[in-house]
């Protein structure tokens, strides 16, 4: 009977460190040659700039400046949303910036008069 309270007791002692998970970090390691951001860096592009303008036929220009801080080449989406009178106004524009560049980026809203806007228009921007 003893016998079997120790066999069971040692059973116990020693399953819990056959239950434990191997390994949890990554199976890979990090790329050769691609910089990891510096202090303050996110990795991301971001816009640095922002202004505004007429265009040829009297509508509306938002001109931007997308920074890319990596040394890699990124894609992403510059959403630039315009509201005069209440009503929102939404363009969407694909921009690549090379490694460690700034891109110069001009968005047209035809349907939005330059006037209108500088009225009391407002503008917001953002990257996706």
């Amino acid at each position: 009977m003893d016998r079997r309270r120790v066999l069971a007791l040692l059973g116990l002692a020693l399953s819990p460190g056959c239950a434990t998970p191997g390994a949890t970090g990554p199976r890979t390691p990090p790329t050769p040659g691609e910089r990891s951001p510096a202090a303050g860096e996110n990795g991301e592009l971001r816009i640095t700039d922002q202004d505004f303008e007429a265009g040829d036929d009297g509508h509306l220009r938002v001109l931007a400046t997308v920074q890319n801080p990596t040394g890699t080449e990124r894609t992403r989406t510059l959403v630039v949303a315009v509201t005069v009178g209440g009503t929102t106004t939404e363009r969407r524009r694909e921009v690549t910036v090379p490694a460690d560049a700034d891109q110069e980026v001009a968005v047209d809203f035809e349907t939005v008069p330059y006037d209108d806007f500088t009225g009391g228009g407002s503008l917001q921007s953002r990257l996706e």
